[in-house]
């Protein structure tokens, strides 16, 4: 054992020996590295030059006074000429806004030996001791100074790109041509000075011109547009319908002459697939928007429902009228047809566009739809005794009603369907009540449907939200159902409303018998469980009517010594009855209270004739 470790001991000794041998240079080179680190550590290493001056050992704030001291001279001193065809120019650096960034120059000039590990470091440490390293100067140019400088040497030549346009002479298009520009290459210019400068030295620039395309190369398009545009006059004209809303031919609206519509139209930038720009000509819409406006009034129309009549054997539904749609001008569609049709050739036609909605209730309903199964109520009312006018007013009031539907929980108005009463519309002149007077006027007999409608929803059970009796007692309007149970109505002030309160709509249809003098109004829809009786009319606060009255002829074509009544006398008097429903189970009782002043017989005569002593003589009404 003793012998071994003897053997070992000589091993391993020569080995001690040998690293001991070779660990101190290595200690002492790298004490020598970080001394030398710590000698340079804020201060450039040695062979490091700014501007061809040595800054090693230098601290940075001597670094900068260098360069600051350098830029100061250079860039205010040296010369650089700028070249330009046959002429040239003498500048400073500082004229073309170039000046030295001491700062940044100053942190290039630390920045060298410190950058990268410890092996680059080392590289570029003794690289710079060996051989020396020179910083680049940093250069700032302000271009807007150079730019200002440079241009002035070549103002002259220099000009601005020319679009292709449109012009208008005599009423004729003509197109401008367009031209390229040419401007100097600054940038070209500012790289020689830049470069020049961070190299210390004067300099020589010789200015280059460049072409500016033009934005809008080519107006041709437009000019055949223009061409177009005034060769013809431009018509604008509007769809027409009837009354029942049938097609007629289109009437024109208005028309501007060719010579004017340059007036009417500019051009406009389009840009193009290429991202060339392309000018195009379109309408001045704030100046045809004025003259389409009062348009509005020729297309405009409200949507009206289609019209049925129900068949009580296959319980469908028959469309009498297909209904109308809502009619209104479509402005901007209007604008577009305008600007289409003064591209075409000759005289540019338009028709101003409507948009059409349909009506609510179209043709194509059925009856189980709209939830109509059967008869819900009727009433007849009578007229015989009636004048040729009056009856001719029944009819034509009676027919704005057939067909109309009405929706769940909607209240029908009588005026909404009546219309405009007047002899356009079909209805004759007759007698009408107007105050205490009777004279001659458009529409008597109208309340004759009115109270047939008004006796019809009180059979149906409906809630009457509006009805107001005449004024004094009508015979016509208290056979059948009895007295006190008319509703008249002048439009647009007094008015005869019910609610339709089913879960169906309503079918309102309307039949006229002239032979037989009748009036009936069947409502078909959704019946239910109930019913509707009503008592006896209770007539109280009678009031004797006056003496007779007589009035000359209003219009004075009576014959001579000849009197006819014009008016019956009636007694005033308050009429109440009631109506009782009975639904789900539930009974309600309404009463019906109707007030009539009294009112006199009134006669008229011709020239001539005396009235009885005693009666009352009054002026003849206005007619």
């Amino acid at each position: 054992m003793g012998r071994l470790w003897s053997i070992v001991r000589a091993v391993i000794n020569p080995l001690y020996l040998l690293g001991a041998t070779l660990l101190v240079p290595l200690v002492m080179a790298a004490a020598g590295l970080l001394f030398f680190e710590m000698a340079y550590q804020e201060r450039a290493f040695p062979g490091v030059r700014v501007q061809g001056a040595d800054v090693g050992g230098m601290r940075a704030e001597e670094i900068f006074r260098i360069a600051q001291a350098h830029g100061t001279g250079y860039f205010q001193n040296a010369n650089v000429t700028l070249r330009f065809a046959d002429r040239q120019s003498v500048v400073k650096p500082s004229d073309l806004g170039a000046s030295l960034d001491a700062g940044a120059t100053t942190a290039n000039a630390m920045r060298v030996g410190r950058e990268g590990d410890l092996g680059q470091r080392l590289k570029q440490q003794a690289l710079a001791w060996w051989r020396g390293h020179e910083v680049a100067a940093v250069v700032a140019i302000d271009e807007a100074t150079a730019q200002r400088r440079i241009n002035d040497i070549a103002r002259d030549v220099q000009r601005a790109p020319r679009d292709a346009a449109l012009v208008w002479e005599k009423g004729q298009p003509r197109e401008i041509a367009a031209e390229a520009g040419q401007e100097l290459n600054i940038a070209a210019a500012l790289a020689v000075v830049r470069s020049a400068a961070t190299e210390g030295r004067a300099m020589e620039v010789t200015l280059q011109m460049r072409s500016v395309p033009p934005r809008v190369s080519s107006a041709s398009a437009a000019l055949t547009a223009a061409r177009r545009l005034v060769s013809g006059d431009l018509v604008v004209s509007t769809p027409r319908w009837d009354k029942d809303g049938k097609a007629l031919p289109n009437g024109e609206a208005f028309r501007l002459k060719a010579a004017d519509l340059p007036g009417y139209v500019q051009l406009t930038e389009v840009p193009q697939a290429d991202n060339s720009v392309g000018l195009e000509l379109r309408i001045r819409r704030d100046k045809f928007t004025p003259l389409i406006a009062p348009l509005a009034s020729l297309i405009t129309g409200t949507a009206e429902n289609a019209r049925f009549v129900f068949d009580d054997k296959t319980h469908q539904l028959t469309v009498i009228d297909p209904g109308k749609p809502e009619r209104r001008i479509n402005a901007a569609a209007t604008l577009d047809a305008i600007e289409k049709a003064l591209l075409s050739e000759g005289t540019h036609a338009a028709v101003a566009a409507a948009t059409l909605t349909p009506p609510e209730i179209s043709a194509t309903a059925t009856a189980e739809q709209l939830g109509i199964t059967g008869l819900v109520s009727a009433g007849t009312t009578y007229f015989k005794g009636s004048s040729a006018e009056r009856m001719t007013n029944v009819k034509v009031a009676a027919s704005r009603f057939h067909g109309v539907v009405i929706k769940p929980g909607a209240t029908f108005s009588f005026n909404a369907f009546l219309g405009e009463v007047s002899k356009e519309e079909g209805f004759a002149e007759g007698l009408v009540i107007i105050g205490d007077r009777t004279i001659k006027g458009v529409g008597g007999g109208v309340c004759q449907v009115s109270t047939t409608a008004y006796q019809t929803a009180l059979k149906a059970g409906f809630p009457i939200a509006e009805r107001l009796p005449h004024g004094y007692r009508v015979g016509y309007y208290e056979r059948g159902m009895g007295p006190g149970l008319d509703a008249t109505v002048f439009e647009p002030y007094v008015d005869l409303k019910f609610v339709n309160d089913t879960k169906g709509h309503l079918l309102i249809e309307s039949y006229y018998d002239g032979v037989n003098a009748t009036l009936t109004f069947k409502f078909y829809g959704m019946p239910d469980n109930r019913t509707v009786s009503f008592s006896n009319a209770v007539i109280s606060n009678v009031v004797a009517h006056g003496p007779d009255i007589y009035e000359p002829d209003p219009e004075g074509k009576m014959a001579p010594n000849t009197v006819k009544q014009v008016d019956y006398a009636v007694d005033g008097a308050t009429i109440t009855l009631e109506r009782t429903l009975k639904k789900d189970g539930k009974t309600t009782t309404e009463k019906l209270v109707s007030r009539y002043v009294p009112w006199q017989a009134v006669y008229r005569f011709g020239p001539g004739f005396k009235p009885p002593e005693g009666a009352i003589v009054r002026e003849a009404p206005k007619p």
